[in-house]
């Protein structure tokens, strides 16, 4: 078996005084003396150092943090951080036609209704805020007035929470008021403005009702518009249906009425 290394047995004489013993007791102390003197320069040095981890700088974390050396040190998310969208009054989106009328009916969104034989006209309405898909269905009063009805989808401003149906119904009607589709009419007013929860073919929804009343105008039948509005939240998205009806001309109000009763989902 190995042991490690073997020493001679002789007894070694301690030096007596003078001698190497004196010198290496000597050289202990001076090597302690510089030994302290190195230890306690550096223990100040950490601790008065500017920015130093003592007392008066900053706390040592537990754990580091590593940067990617390519990137700024940000991190970055999967999709950017929305901006904040300033609400835009009576936003009207662009126009797109994405229903098929069936036969004998108007379809836009999630409704339909019959069209009034007295309605022969087809188009687009004008001055309706926050929809699109819609068609509409018109009657001339006189020159270039008409009435009208119209069904179609609504669609809010994209960064805009959707206000429900009855928010719906009540803004459409004051954008169609402040819509600039009145010709030489004069001095307008929205009255009698009211709002009424409804159900129609089991879908829920809002009626908005207003009368706009003219100061002057050139119309010889009708002083003032009758203006309908009812938001259906139906299976296919918020969807509305509108009359826009020459006050006065009796034809014209009963047709409007028969189209509201004919109005339902798509099927």
């Amino acid at each position: 078996m190995h042991t490690g290394p073997q020493f001679p047995t002789t007894q070694q004489q301690a030096p007596g005084p003078g001698g190497r013993g004196t010198a290496l007791l000597v050289g202990g102390i001076a090597f302690a003396v510089v030994f302290l003197l190195v230890v306690g320069g550096t223990v100040v040095y950490l601790v008065l150092r500017p920015g130093g981890d003592g007392p008066d700088g900053p706390p040592v974390s537990d754990s580091s943090t590593v940067t990617d050396p390519g990137s700024s040190g940000a991190t970055e998310s999967d999709s950017p951080t929305p901006t904040d969208v300033e609400a835009e009054r009576c936003w009207v989106p662009e126009q797109e036609r994405t229903s098929q009328n069936p036969s004998g009916k108007l379809r836009g969104g999630g409704l339909q209704f019959i069209p009034p034989a007295l309605y022969e006209q087809r188009g687009t309405p004008h001055g309706i805020a926050y929809t699109t898909d819609l068609v509409g269905a018109q009657a001339l009063v006189e020159a270039s007035w008409y009435s009208t009805t119209f069904v179609g989808a609504v669609q809010w401003q994209p960064g805009i929470e959707y206000p429900g149906a009855e928010v719906a119904s009540q803004t459409i009607v004051d954008c169609f008021f402040y819509a600039n589709i009145w010709g030489e009419a004069q001095g307008r007013t929205l009255d009698d403005e009211i709002t009424t929860p409804v159900t129609i073919a089991g879908i829920p929804g809002y009626r908005t009702t207003a009368t706009v009343n003219f100061a002057s105008d050139p119309l010889e039948r009708t002083d003032a518009t009758e203006l309908d509005i009812v938001v259906l939240e139906t299976d296919e998205g918020p969807s509305v249906f509108g009359t826009e009806t020459a006050v006065g001309v009796t034809e014209h109000e009963q047709a409007a009425d028969a189209a509201y009763e004919t109005l339902t989902g798509v099927s």
